[in-house]
């Protein structure tokens, strides 16, 4: 099987130590695509083992394979990226080499985008299956909900190994990446969000053959995940992502003190004063006036500082949201909206 010229469909295949599959693995892929204009590009993220010589094996032999290596381990986000250089296809995807996700379903993600209209296909995997140990169960719950609390996304799951997206999105996009490794899928799809494309899910099942509650994940990696996902919030935040000027910056967190220095006030204030009837009861339990004083300021600390916390994030996902929706629902909506005649 001979390399086609003009392939219009790339697969890019992050290879960490596969050595022993990657041959028969980049075979399967083949076969699967055989009906199309495609292209494999195989990327060693500095594998110890002969990873990149079975890869080449399969290039050598004639099949479409690119075969790429990287001396240095720079993680799969990286590794995607840099097989991205050497993609030729209109549509691109991204695919795990382990192959733990079929290959038969880069033909269900083309299908699907053929027949919404989408600009990505993310696959999104079904954890309840009893394939999985609960303990990696329980930690992707806790991630997925993390991110969904965060951001805000339309797509349930963000990190199954599949993905399939045209050009021009990953032309948009990986420029504003700087995730290299455990959480980059995140901010890919956010960027693609922000950026107005449609993102459309399709659910696979996944081969679990890996040992250990967590599979190939580790402290390390848990760790890594949610310290990424947190800095590309940061980065994703309506602070950095729509630069406000130093002014307008100045002027939100104005805004926010004299809230703060609002309500010490307002409290200070009511403090002498002597309230009568349901008044008096209603801010008894408002102001948790039951509790003892030590007690009382700590509750009220923490809960305001929550509620400023969780505040803002809701504040944030909303403006954002809406510059993306533009005149397409409630939230600041006129920001785009034409005048009346």
């Amino acid at each position: 099987m001979s390399s086609k010229s003009n392939p219009f469909f790339s697969i890019i295949l992050p290879a960490y130590n596969e050595g022993e599959n990657i041959y028969n693995n980049i075979l399967r892929v083949c076969k699967t695509l055989s009906e199309h204009n495609f292209e494999i590009i195989v990327v060693d993220d500095g594998s110890a083992d002969n990873t990149y010589e079975e890869a080449k094996r399969a290039e050598d032999e004639g099949y479409p394979i690119q075969a790429i290596l990287q001396e240095e381990n720079r993680g799969k986000g990286a590794t995607l990226f840099h097989g991205l250089e050497f993609a030729s296809g209109e549509r691109i995807a991204f695919l795990d080499a382990d192959l733990e996700i079929a290959p038969e379903y880069l033909l269900n993600l083309l299908k699907v985008m053929d027949d919404t209209g989408a600009d990505v296909v993310a696959g999104v995997k079904d954890m309840s299956e009893n394939q999985f140990p609960w303990l990696r169960r329980t930690m992707s719950k806790i991630y997925k909900s993390s991110v969904a609390f965060l951001f805000g996304l339309s797509i349930s799951d963000t990190q199954t190994g599949i993905k399939l997206f045209k050009r021009e999105v990953l032309a948009a996009t990986v420029p504003r990446l700087s995730i290299s490794r455990f959480a980059f899928d995140i901010e890919l799809l956010l960027a693609a969000s922000r950026f107005g494309y449609k993102i459309v899910e399709y659910p696979v099942k996944i081969i679990f053959s890996r040992s250990g509650g967590l599979g190939r994940m580790n402290t390390s990696n848990i760790f890594g995940a949610f310290r990424d996902t947190f800095s590309i919030y940061a980065r994703a935040s309506f602070w950095r992502w729509l630069e406000p000027s130093l002014g307008m910056r100045i002027w939100m967190l104005l805004f926010v003190t004299g809230i703060f220095l609002f309500g010490v006030g307002v409290g200070k204030l009511l403090t002498p004063v002597i309230l009568q009837g349901s008044v008096k009861k209603v801010f008894y339990i408002i102001a948790l006036q039951f509790l003892p004083t030590m007690l009382r300021d700590w509750l009220l600390l923490i809960g305001g500082f929550l509620l400023i916390i969780f505040g803002s994030i809701q504040l944030n996902k909303k403006l954002l949201e809406a510059f993306v929706r533009r005149d397409r629902g409630d939230d600041l909506a006129g920001i785009f909206r034409k005048k009346d005649q």
